[in-house]
């Protein structure tokens, strides 16, 4: 055997390894998970669409999402803070929608999305998105409550806890508004700019004044 005959088969035996390698890579199952991504910020409450796609995978497999605290802040050492599974046994459609439950607290997360022939879970297919954030919503649900007074009427007072700015009052006569948070030495005091109304709660008790004379036109109110 010639010595240039030698060199091709040598080249050609590596070309068929080259080929047989990457032919075995192309094939194997892979997955990416496209969103959430590094730097997003997610506030909960809020509707967001987690974004995944697959290679050589089985489009009959299924696929379950988890989420993964990390740090900072420092984490809890004891207990579990959260439930970690999102969801579970999903179609491979490539996207789910999730909404940003409360009971994550604010901080740094990344999501797995894992996909499995079956139940129970075995040889799966994983993948992390980056980096992302929770931070809690900056929305102030009101709480309403209402009081019973004198004469079968009615006030439903709807209060911001943390934004104690004004109050939101329907009356049983049908008037609806918005009164500001006024100064007072006793209680809660809401009224007016020229005070002809004025709300004032103190514990479970309230009433209304009414008019330049300050009449009360709700009295003796409890709350229900």
């Amino acid at each position: 055997m010639n010595k240039n005959k030698a060199i091709l088969i040598v080249l050609l035996v590596v070309a068929i390894c080259i080929a047989g390698y990457f032919f075995t890579v192309d094939k194997k199952p892979s997955m990416q998970v496209l969103s959430p991504a590094s730097g997003d910020v997610l506030t909960e409450g809020s509707v967001y669409v987690i974004k995944w796609k697959t290679k050589n995978i089985p489009a009959t497999d299924k696929i379950s999402i988890t989420i993964r605290r990390v740090p900072p802040p420092p984490l809890q050492e004891e207990g579990q803070e959260f439930d970690p599974i999102v969801f579970i046994n999903l179609p491979n459609t490539g996207s789910q929608d999730w909404t940003v439950s409360d009971m994550y607290p604010a901080g740094n997360y990344v999501i797995g999305v894992n996909s499995y022939a079956s139940i129970p879970i075995t040889d799966t297919v994983t993948a992390e998105s980056g980096q992302f954030k929770i931070e809690k919503s900056s929305v102030v649900v009101p709480k309403k409550v209402v009081f019973a007074c004198a004469d079968s009427k009615s006030i439903t007072a709807s209060f911001y806890i943390g934004e104690d700015k004004f109050v939101d009052l329907e009356l049983s006569d049908g008037r609806s508004m918005r009164v500001p948070r006024a100064i007072s030495a006793s209680g809660a005091r809401y009224a007016n700019t020229d005070e002809t109304f004025v709300f004032w709660n103190k514990g479970d008790t309230a009433f209304i004044t009414e008019g330049a004379n300050s009449a009360q036109t709700y009295k003796n109110c409890q709350l229900k």
